[in-house]
């Protein structure tokens, strides 16, 4: 694989986004005051361990407004399912830039050097070299981890899953409403392929005619789950994806989860790390 396909595989986004904020934040801290290098040794004051300090503190403030503030306004740029080994290089490397650019105005204001393009180049190195690579070792060797493990249970998932699936018993008919109470569709059970949501609408693949359809309606996915209750065949894979097990045909296996294939369905439906226990007991 060449560097360029390995950089286009798809890379799961942090879930413990607060975790990982607080974790890095106290690290840079802590390395500084114990450490203490690039001369800070040579520095003498009775605050510099709050001095000190404050780098965590820039870490943490740029950490919250990128990984809370932007990717809020920007949902569609990251979401999860077209996010990738390059982007997440790519941000990473935009969010340590930012750290880089808020030390030299924090040691402009506390140290009163001169803050000039110079002073930008000298911390932009500076952090590069505290975190770039611990960073890229974190990334490729997650990456790599996951890979592996979920090629693993998608190999695990193909072995227990039955061919041909067993249709749902009788000929259920279900009356999906949307949130208007007016706007609706009618399915039978065994048509049912997946939904998707996307904020406050959902998009429901079902057979109708012997053509695969799509239809958007306003509603959330917890809602359109009341809808199948009586159904334990349908369950949620993913925050934004409930499915019909009983068309699950094959799965494979990426860094963010598993891929599932559906009967006589082209598309591709994503399973999440927090549900895979899940559905591997609904398929058995």
């Amino acid at each position: 694989m060449n560097i360029i396909n390995y950089l286009k595989q798809p890379f799961p986004k942090a879930e413990s986004k607060w975790r990982i904020t607080i974790l890095i934040s106290l690290f840079i801290a802590i390395f500084l005051i114990v450490f203490q290098p690039f001369d800070i040794n040579l520095f003498e004051s009775n605050q510099k361990t709050f001095i000190l300090a404050g780098y965590g503190i820039i870490t943490f403030v740029v950490m919250v407004i990128n990984l809370f503030l932007i990717e809020a306004i920007f949902p569609r740029f990251f979401d999860e399912k077209n996010w990738t080994l390059w982007k997440d290089f790519v941000w990473l490397i935009w969010i340590i830039f930012i750290i880089g650019l808020g030390n030299a105005l924090y040691t402009y204001y506390i140290f009163g050097f001169k803050f000039n393009f110079q002073s930008i180049i000298n911390f932009q190195l500076i952090t590069i070299i505290v975190s770039a690579f611990p960073v890229t070792i974190l990334i490729i060797t997650k990456q790599k981890y996951l890979l592996n493990k979920n090629l693993g249970t998608a190999r695990d998932f193909n072995k227990i899953i039955e061919h041909p699936k067993t249709q749902f018993a009788g000929d259920q008919t279900i009356h999906f409403f949307a949130d208007n109470e007016k706007d609706f569709i009618e399915f039978g059970i065994n048509d049912f392929f997946f939904i998707e949501s996307s904020g406050n609408y959902i998009e429901i693949t079902i057979l109708k005619d012997g053509k695969i359809i799509r239809k958007t309606f306003r509603s959330t996915l917890k809602r359109a789950l009341e809808f199948f209750k009586t159904t334990p065949e349908i369950i949620q894979i993913h925050r934004a994806f409930i499915v019909n097990s009983a068309k699950i045909t094959n799965a494979k296996g990426n860094s963010q989860g598993l891929i599932l294939h559906l009967e006589n369905c082209d598309y591709e439906v994503p399973v999440s790390r927090n549900y895979v226990d899940m559905v591997r007991n609904q398929i058995k």
